[in-house]
């Protein structure tokens, strides 16, 4: 480990209240607690032998005696108590403890115990910054899916803020979770949507805020049965298709390159199959079609008109 000034003074300030309070400490014991070689540690305390009040004659200088099996500090010359945080140094751990929290299980005791901390020092400092502002989000998609799995463990309902790319709507639901999914990369959340009254997946990194509450007294268990969506039957000719690829597993085969999907949000499909890059049909429901046709129509209606313009 190489030191440079500041850690080396940092680190004898430290030594001499450190081994008052652990007399008879050994060498290696004591630059395994402070993270160094025994070497570098057998060259500080030789320095400390060099330390002390003005004046330096043997009188004022730091008492210290230490062997291989004992280290022991007579008189420490006013070092005796540790150091202490500066404000900004407790801002920085207070900081750094609430990224190791937010990085700890829920359900881990460590938890509570690093909050602890994180408390004792907030009232050491009459500081002006507001504890709940340090808190420190790591992944916030990876806090979101934690949230969703504890309410699925506790049998409680979510409240998402979700951004719908079909509709761009932001909207805040109320979501009795039952599942996650892993697809392509995507991670997905089943539940029952009670604004939408029916079955609804929700993709994970589209949700911005979850929050815990209680199950709503609503019976679910007839979710099955309300607000279903309709088929459609695709016509999907190459096995390298987006569309393919992002909802394989809701497709159902049947027939030679002929699939049938359940659909909740027609605007969610014309915007998939105008978006893909690989050729496919919408056979099925005609009405939908039609609307297809002509939503590709408009599209390219104001393409040539901006092009002309």
């Amino acid at each position: 480990m190489t030191d440079n000034a500041a850690s080396r003074a940092s680190r004898l300030l430290d030594l001499v209240p450190f081994i008052l309070s652990h007399p008879g400490i050994s060498i290696r014991q004591l630059a395994a607690d402070f993270s160094t070689t025994k070497e570098e540690m057998i060259k500080d305390l030789n320095l400390l032998f060099m330390c002390g009040l003005p004046g330096y004659t043997p009188l004022e200088l730091i008492d210290i005696s230490f062997d291989d099996e004992s280290v022991v500090v007579r008189d420490p010359q006013n070092l005796s108590t540790p150091r202490k945080l500066t404000e900004s140094e407790s801002l920085i751990a207070r900081i750094a403890l609430a990224a190791i929290e937010e990085l700890t299980p829920p359900s881990s005791t460590s938890r509570s115990q690093i909050a602890g901390v994180r408390t004792k020092l907030a009232a050491a400092f009459n500081s002006e910054i507001p504890d709940g502002s340090l808190l420190v989000t790591m992944d916030e998609e990876r806090v979101s899916l934690s949230k969703v799995k504890e309410a699925i463990e506790q049998l409680s309902d979510v409240e998402i803020t979700y951004n719908n790319l079909s509709t761009d709507e932001i909207s805040r639901r109320q979501v009795s979770p039952f599942s996650i999914r892993i697809e392509n990369d995507r991670t997905f959340i089943e539940g029952f949507c009670h604004k939408a009254q029916a079955q609804r997946t929700f993709n994970l990194a589209q949700i911005s805020q979850v929050k815990i509450v209680e199950r709503s007294r609503q019976n679910l268990e007839d979710s099955g049965s309300r607000n279903q969506g309709f088929l459609a039957v695709l016509e999907i000719q190459s096995e390298e298709s987006d569309f393919l690829r992002l909802n394989h597993s809701q497709l159902r085969s049947v027939g030679k390159n002929l699939y049938e999907i359940e659909v909740f949000r027609p605007e969610w499909l014309v915007r998939s199959i105008l978006s893909t890059s690989h050729p496919l049909t919408l056979n099925a429901p005609a009405h939908l079609r039609e609307s297809l046709v002509e939503f590709a129509k408009t599209a390219l209606n104001n393409y040539t008109y901006l092009a002309k313009n």
